[in-house]
């Protein structure tokens, strides 16, 4: 959830690259191993022999991220070409993602690291390099922490990689977006996993393994979006402090063990798109791709217990966005409603279908049409969304509608607000054992003040990978402070869980303050597991 949205800054975030690219060859085509015969995935090619190679220099291999294929690295700015120009050796694997769904770290993992023994066997060398892009990271340190692959990578460079997983894949299995996610196929394994809750029980299930001593690992993180309107742009909302449109820095830079790579690129703030181009990045990869080997040398750093992930601590999360979603059969409304005061209003209304129709409605009654844009493909949870985005500037107080007109359809609202309240959100914990008999979380809105009457049913859904969600109410209640607190019984299913609802409010001028929450929290089993 976004502290600030850094909406003001955003033209400036496409500026071009500070640091010299000489013009590159294009390397030839890599050659396939097609090891599995009837789909993609287990597949891995190993790239072209460059005329100036240099063998003292290590063999790397390029993993791709979420709902992507080896083409990742082979584009017209892809770092295939710039490796090959460096006289490097290379290899690409093809993971669960390039068949179409995504597999989580459990899938990919145990793959991978087949993949990473049959490159070092065909190039015949003890150890290789990894650079990951995205979620590819945390297959490759799934890899090399419990399948057993560490003896044989030297070292990771990570290209905003979600450690601590992202909201926005939180955001995928909220009580608004389940209609759109399950039209689009955007919910499976991959984006399951990436859940924040999900992740942070997967730091605690890994962080502490003395496998993470023995290969080293940058990260690297963005902090800029590809550009106003744009469907990055409009994601950042969800994500807290600094981004990349997909990844917040807190997630990237989330291992305590790993090492600081770079932050964008000189003065170009980079979007998740941009973090894995060539022009951008490879410059300041290259420089830490060592053949020094590195084997069981503990930085100072390494597995301090002070660092190590609690999935027990407090949380606080705050959030300045309204959220709205549903079905559209034929026709379809929605309403909220702005306090005055307001600096801007962005607003991003996604939908299934490019055909749908959306119109947004002052209270006065004046129109507004949106501009449409498809989505990044490199938006971890709602790629192949079609966005309808408006910005508008001092907008009015009062109940504005959306008007939306399709077929079989389904819609999510999200309005980004400039300036006015903010909802905090305190919970005892993010990931909760068997021990626990309750879950509590309070929350404040800063600037209006919450009476009972004004307090909603909150919407739990049980986030399911097939696309389904298992829904039940939570009561809300209003405190003597102006709050609300929430206090329900633990589900006792293990799983991960989506708390949904408004908060509204009342400010010093008498003005209807809403805001919405998307709170993410796990259950485990009696092993401390979650599902795989």
């Amino acid at each position: 959830m976004k502290k600030i949205l850094k909406i003001t800054t955003a033209a400036a975030m496409l500026g071009v690259s500070l640091a010299p690219q000489a013009v590159m060859a294009a390397a030839p085509a890599p050659i396939l191993h097609n090891d599995n015969a009837t789909y993609k995935f287990g597949d891995w090619y190993h790239g072209a022999i460059p005329p100036n190679v240099d063998s003292n220099k290590p063999v790397i291999l390029f993993v791709q991220g979420l709902h992507s294929d080896y083409t990742t690295w082979y584009n017209s700015d892809g770092f295939y070409d710039a490796a090959y120009n460096a006289g490097y050796r290379t290899a690409f694997v093809q993971l669960k993602d390039a068949d179409g769904g995504g597999g989580n770290m459990w899938t990919n993992g145990p793959v991978l690291a087949n993949v990473i023994q049959k490159v070092r066997t065909y190039y015949g060398v003890n150890k290789i390099n990894i650079v990951a892009h995205s979620k590819g990271g945390i297959d490759t340190q799934t890899a090399l922490v419990h399948y057993g692959a560490y003896p044989y990578v030297n070292l990771v460079h990570q290209l905003s990689t979600p450690n601590k997983g992202s909201e926005i894949a939180d955001m995928a299995y909220s009580s608004w977006t389940w209609w759109l996610a399950a039209i689009m196929g955007q919910r499976d394994d991959a984006v399951y996993s990436l859940q924040t809750s999900y992740m942070s029980n997967f730091r605690n299930q890994t962080d502490g393994r003395s496998e993470n001593n023995y290969t080293r690992t940058y990260m690297s993180g963005g902090t800029g979006d590809d550009g106003f309107f744009s469907a990055t742009y409009y994601s950042r909302a969800f994500l807290p402090g600094e981004d990349d449109g997909a990844v917040a820095i807190y997630s990237a830079f989330g291992l305590p063990y790993g090492y600081y790579g770079f932050t964008d690129n000189g003065s170009d703030r980079l979007s998740h798109t941009e973090m894995r181009y060539a022009s951008e990045t490879w410059w300041q990869v290259r420089p830490r791709l060592t053949t020094t080997s590195y084997y069981g040398a503990v930085a100072p750093n390494m597995l301090a217990s002070k660092d190590l992930i609690s999935p027990t601590a407090s949380v606080e999360e705050s959030s300045n966005y309204i959220l709205r979603g549903g079905e559209i059969a034929g026709t379809a409304t929605d309403t909220f409603t702005l306090e005055s005061g307001l600096n801007a209003i962005r607003l991003d209304l996604m939908t299934a279908s490019k055909a749908t129709q959306v119109t947004l409605v002052s209270p006065s009654g004046k129109t507004y049409t949106g501009t449409a844009s498809d989505g990044s493909t490199d938006d971890l949870a709602f790629a192949k969304a079609s966005h309808n985005l408006f910005s508008i500037d001092k907008p009015e107080a009062g109940t504005w509608t959306v008007q939306m007109e399709g077929a079989n359809d389904a819609y999510f609202m999200n309005a980004v607000l400039e300036g006015g309240s903010q909802v905090k959100v305190k919970a005892n914990k993010k990931v909760h054992s068997k021990q626990d008999a309750t879950v509590s979380l309070s929350l404040a809105l800063d600037g209006a003040k919450v009476d009972g009457k004004q307090v909603k049913i909150a919407k739990l859904n049980k986030a399911e990978k097939n696309g389904t969600s298992k829904k039940s109410d939570v009561e809300l209640k209003a405190d003597s402070k102006g709050g609300v607190t929430a206090t329900f019984v633990k589900p006792t299913e293990a799983g991960v869980y989506n708390l949904s609802f408004d908060v509204v409010g009342t400010n010093a001028k008498g003005e209807a303050v809403t805001r919405s929450v998307n709170y993410n929290f796990a259950v485990t089993d009696e092993a401390g597991n979650l599902p795989k």
